[in-house]
């Protein structure tokens, strides 16, 4: 099986004219995926110059030399980045005062701009759709630039919203961690996996922390534009395959989220994290989740895990300006376990549930739920 197998595939789309995978739309003047648009981008900003092993080995998703060679070739334009660089550009501007956190803020350019594709992807197919109505309760974080309206989640409407976040997903972790381009399959999914789920149980509660402020929290964002109020889950599975197939999977459901709930709201409202810290704390989440036996995988993780805490030093001793930053650097790292002990919590219960066959052999869940390594313990 295919490490993007939850992810529909259409003989007519149009391919990345880089690396051959599917094309997200046109970037810089050429059809590419978002991850080549993305590396296009970075090599020009960051002047980065790459050598071929072989001398041009042609093989674009493995060597970076040939890839960028491949974007210039195709037609890329290197002046609309130029171009784009001379205005104001905030990330731009940390990068060359501070580039021992270079990684930091890229990632979180990286995580704004998939932001706003999720938020136009799921307007839109919320918008065209008469399943779902708007919620009574527009709050939304303070400070997001974005302007959406908020529905009420309904499962069939948010496994559809999944099943589209995935691909972009798998196309933004890409384009920030270069090495998925050459992992084998289970690798690549064990990380899309995991970052489906800590988007849902992590990002969802961070960003719901931040909206409401009632306690306990009576809802959360199901998806980036969707809430869900806990109550509510008869209504959120009402009519759906999985709801009919097992009905005690209402109370199973609502006691799993108002676990991650009860676990991160406490930790979030206590050290009231920024959207770089939050970036930070899901990659060293992601990577020591996602971490297997294999020692090219192990050596992949510990460098990216190794890369942020070193960034965080500097964030926070020259960004920040703290003196003392041992305590919340503990509490960022209090926040990332118990991130991963819900993502953990959240795939094995519902793998467990789901061995009474419970979702459809073809929906995006049963897909996104098949069995892989998952790793519990804390790092």
């Amino acid at each position: 099986m295919e490490a993007v197998s939850c992810i529909n595939n259409d003989a007519n789309e149009r391919r990345c004219q880089i690396c051959e995978g599917k094309a997200s739309g046109a970037h810089f003047g050429v059809d590419s995926c978002r991850a080549c648009g993305a590396f296009f981008r970075r090599t020009l900003l960051n002047k980065n110059q790459y050598l071929c092993d072989t001398g041009g080995c042609g093989k674009p998703r493995a060597c970076k030399k040939c890839r960028f060679d491949r974007c210039i070739s195709a037609g890329m334009q290197p002046t609309i980045i130029l171009q784009r660089q001379s205005g104001s550009s905030p990330i731009r501007a940390v990068l060359s005062s501070h580039p021992e956190i270079a990684l930091l803020h890229r990632l979180l350019a990286d995580y704004k701009d998939f932001n706003r594709e999720r938020v136009a992807f799921e307007q839109h197919l919320l918008d065209s759709s008469s399943m779902l109505v708007p919620s009574a309760l527009q709050l939304v974080p303070p400070d997001e630039p974005h302007s959406y309206t908020v529905y009420t989640a309904h499962y069939d409407m948010i496994t559809s919203i999944y099943q589209g976040i995935a691909e972009r997903s798998l196309n933004y972790l890409k384009s920030s961690f270069e090495e998925m381009y050459s992992m084998k399959d289970d690798e690549m999914f064990t990380i899309l996996q995991n970052f489906i789920f800590l988007l849902h149980s992590g990002e969802g509660v961070y960003r719901s922390a931040r909206a409401y402020t009632e306690r306990p929290l009576d809802r959360f964002f199901c998806s980036y534009t969707t809430t869900l109020v806990y109550a509510e889950f008869e209504k959120f599975l009402e009519g759906s395959e999985p709801h009919m197939r097992a009905p005690r999977l209402i109370d199973q459901c609502r006691d799993l989220n108002i676990r991650c709930r009860d676990l991160l709201i406490p930790i979030l409202d206590k050290i009231s994290i920024s959207e770089i810290e939050f970036v930070a704390v899901t990659v060293l989440t992601l990577w020591s989740i996602s971490e297997k036996s294999d020692s090219q995988f192990a050596k992949i993780a510990d460098k990216y895990r190794k890369r942020v805490f070193e960034e965080l030093h500097v964030l926070y001793r020259d960004e920040f300006k703290l003196d003392d930053y041992a305590t919340r650097l503990g509490e960022l790292m209090t926040l990332a376990t118990a991130l991963q002990i819900s993502v953990s919590s959240v795939i094995s219960e519902l793998q467990f549930i789901n061995f009474f066959d419970v979702f459809e052999k073809e929906s995006f869940t049963n897909k996104i739920l098949r069995k892989t390594i998952v790793k519990e313990e804390p790092f």
